[in-house]
Order: structure tokens, then C-alpha cells, then sequence
């Protein structure tokens, strides 16, 4: 691979571990809102929508690891 493709390769890289982190910080804001639900809400819809919610950020946050270990190994080969 080239040095141009290399550094886009990298460019890359660096824009999906930034969309990570925001999406890290989205789910823990949405994980505290779930904490400090009231009680009476806490076996509630509301709450488990929430839930799926955080297990949905968190399996694309687990794709975009992955990606960016593939994207890290396409630039070492």
C-alpha cells in the first residue's frame, strides 16, 4: 500500500475512534439517566427501552473497535 492510502487509511481511523468516544459518552449519559430513573419506573417500559438503547450503543461501539483493529492491521501489512 502506498503513503497516500496509508494516511487516509489513518485519517480515517483517527474520524471512527472519534465517533467511538462520542457515542461512549452518549450511552454513559443515557446509562446515568437509566440509574436515576425513580423507582417506580425502574421495571418500567421506559426502562427497558433504555436498556435496549444502551445495548445498542454499546454492540455498534464493540463494531467500530473491531473496524479500527482491522483499519490498524490493513496499514501494518
Amino acid at each position: 500500500m502506498n503513503k497516500n492510502r496509508r494516511k487516509r487509511i489513518a485519517d480515517l481511523r483517527e474520524r471512527i475512534d472519534i465517533i467511538k468516544n462520542e457515542l461512549e459518552e452518549v450511552m454513559e449519559e443515557e446509562q446515568d439517566a437509566r440509574d436515576n430513573l425513580p423507582n417506580n419506573l425502574q421495571d418500567s417500559e421506559k426502562a427497558e427501552k433504555m436498556d435496549d438503547t444502551i445495548g445498542s450503543i454499546e454492540y455498534a461501539i464493540g463494531n467500530l473497535e473491531e473496524t479500527i483493529e482491522n483499519l490498524d492491521e490493513a496499514v501494518s501489512i
